[in-house]
């Protein structure tokens, strides 16, 4: 269906073919390139369309907003053209605002600015997805959790533009998009994208103070600016309004008395004493007592989010170097593989003897490299220098499996071992330089990945099962489509080994640690380098926590550095006695194992 961008068609809906209306006979196509599909929204002085490009081969899909210098009825003419011009120039405002931010990943961008029979236009590029607005009410209520994840996704975005001097002055959850999977694109926590910049405010270097005229959703509005005096802390009391009514559902106009914003007493789950702190300064009326700059609501955050871990647990678990750690999905056993060739499951609070599986019968020949879970917990499968990957029955503790080299092909030690989400696929890294893909249910091999020119250290498994990653002792990074093998990109930066991988939950991230005493974190998508983070020692194993806030890294020092993966600062150290060879996250992401080259094995818990 195309749809007639005349204001004053009668009958506007045309048969895609048309090139022009059979209303009114306008031309279809505007401007040469764009087919209005259908009106999504529709203002005092503009419209809204969801429009397609017909002139590139894609047919990329794009929103054109339609500036109507149509007066309201009802209002003196003065009134009239009053309101008119400033709507006009709000447009305007409009336009400059998304060609100097929308360079942003989480802002649109401008695709064209133009005017056709006195009608000015504005292209931008279309964010699909739904609005928080609309996911609050499907969804529900946002816990703590939820709450941290949008604030570091969001806080960015409006970092970028207060360094623009721009004040957005409409933040609300109908300007927050939650962009569609398919659509997301390349660094962290960019699914989230800030629209509605029609309010926006440019700062001027002039210092003569002026009341500007009153705008913005009066809800969400700071005092100052419903005086006309908007300053960049306007933007944080909007955002902290945002996320009360996230938590709570009900409208803030009902929770708010006076001055004061009473919310925690209708949260279904309390929030943590460090959050509420937070919130309650990004709402507080007086400018003096609010946070001033978006940077300092991050600090808050962020040392919120990597303080007060305590020691948990500690065991002297193998008498020989801690290889490898995993944490059971019931976040109460620990699995442990170390040089002494056994797999010891250990059980939180119990203080009674780890299990350990195999027994001589059927326990590895050789140093247990690598260990991991399948989704479910039952399964888990172990990997050692003696070639071979042995998958057991972690509920009866007996081997289902052995999988090794056949017709006496040496396929070297198994270095590093990953599980698909959904437990299909099983990926082992090996001193031979290949990577083995296996079928996890029945054991039998996949295929070969070839391409390494040194041993391969290290595997990871994106999310959603499609891209493997393998680091090798040929200092790079290789990048591979799951379902072909095919090769898709080779990361090249490390100066020496690459011995551990991990994709961020959100399959945007990739982390790698080496010997060169950093840890890169790179764009899985494209493969462009974001950042390196320095270690005094060799990084021997990296994690990333199930929220993604936390990138925790293991080190030759003995020590365990936790690192904020947004601004790649550092958010605290945890001393262990000895050389950390293993690190993992339990699932909730409330506590962290680490596994030393004494033999030892700590479990730290975050505090709330």
């Amino acid at each position: 269906m195309s749809y007639c961008y005349n204001p004053t068609c009668k009958k506007p809906q045309n048969p895609d073919q048309n090139k022009f209306c059979q209303s009114c006979g306008a031309k279809l196509i505007l401007r040469e390139h764009y087919r209005l599909l259908k009106p999504i929204g529709i203002g005092t002085f503009s419209r809204t369309f969801l429009a397609v490009d017909e002139d590139i081969p894609s047919k990329s899909i794009s929103v054109i907003k339609q500036f109507l210098p149509i007066a309201t009825a009802g209002k003196n003419a003065a009134q009239n053209i009053n309101e008119i011009e400033k709507a006009s120039i709000s447009f305007h405002r409009e336009a400059l605002q998304l060609d100097k931010l929308g360079k942003h990943p989480q802002i649109p961008s401008l695709l064209a600015y133009f005017f056709v029979s006195s009608y000015k236009y504005l292209v931008q590029e279309y964010i699909e997805g739904k609005n928080l607005a609309q996911e609050l009410k499907e969804q529900g209520t946002f816990d703590e959790q939820k709450i941290r994840k949008f604030l570091i996704e969001i806080l960015p975005v409006l970092q970028f533009i207060h360094k623009n001097q721009v004040i957005h002055r409409d933040i609300k959850p109908e300007n927050i998009i939650r962009r569609g999977a398919d659509q997301t694109r390349y660094d962290w926590g960019e699914n989230l994208c800030l629209v509605g910049f029609g309010s926006a405010k440019a700062i001027s270097t002039n210092l003569t103070v002026k009341t500007d005229t009153i705008i913005g959703s009066p809800e969400y509005t700071a005092p100052e600016q419903l005086m006309g005096k908007p300053v960049f802390a306007s933007d944080i009391y909007s955002l902290g309004i945002v996320c009360i009514q996230l938590m709570t559902q009900l409208n803030p106009f009902d929770l708010r008395q006076a001055e004061e914003w009473l919310w925690q007493q209708y949260l279904s789950r309390p929030v943590s004493t460090s959050l509420s702190n937070i919130i309650n300064k990004m709402l507080q009326v007086s400018l003096s007592q609010r946070y001033h700059s978006i940077e300092e609501v991050l600090k808050d955050l962020m040392q919120t989010v990597g303080s007060s871990w305590t020691r948990l647990e500690s065991w002297e678990s193998h008498g020989h170097k801690v290889r490898t750690v995993a944490f059971g999905i019931d976040g109460q056993t620990v699995v442990s593989g170390g040089e002494d060739n056994s797999i010891k499951v250990w059980t939180l609070g119990a203080g009674s003897e780890p299990q350990t599986l195999g027994g001589w019968m059927f326990s590895h020949s050789g140093w247990v490299q690598a260990i991991a879970f399948s989704p479910d917990g039952q399964t888990l499968v172990s990997g050692s220098n003696d070639g071979t990957l042995k998958v057991w029955n972690l509920g009866t503790g007996k081997l289902v499996r052995t999988l090794g080299s056949w017709f006496g092909q040496d396929w070297g030690a198994v270095q590093a071992i990953a599980i698909s989400k959904d437990g299909q696929i099983l990926a082992s890294g090996h001193s031979d330089k290949t990577v083995k893909v296996w079928y996890l249910g029945n054991g039998k091999m996949r295929g070969f990945l070839q391409g390494h020119t040194a041993w391969v250290e290290s595997v990871a498994m994106s999310p959603d099962g499609k891209i493997l990653a393998s680091g090798s002792g040929d200092q790079m990074i290789k990048l591979w489509d799951v379902e072909t093998g095919k090769l898709l990109l080779t990361l090249t930066g490390h100066s020496d080994v690459v011995r551990c991988l991990a994709i961020a939950p959100d399959g945007q991230i990739l982390a790698s640690g080496s010997s060169d005493n950093t840890v890169r974190l790179w764009q899985l998508g494209t493969g462009d380098i974001l950042g390196a983070l320095q270690h005094p020692d060799s990084v021997n194993s990296v994690a990333i926590a199930p929220d993604g806030l936390i990138l925790a890294t293991g080190c030759r020092d003995g020590k365990l550095y936790l690192w904020n993966p947004y601004t790649m600062e550092k958010m605290g150290i945890l001393s262990q006695e000895a050389a950390v060879n293993a690190v993992t996250f339990s699932v909730d992401g409330q506590m962290l194992a680490a596994g030393c080259g004494d033999g030892s094995l700590d479990v730290w818990r975050r505090a709330s």
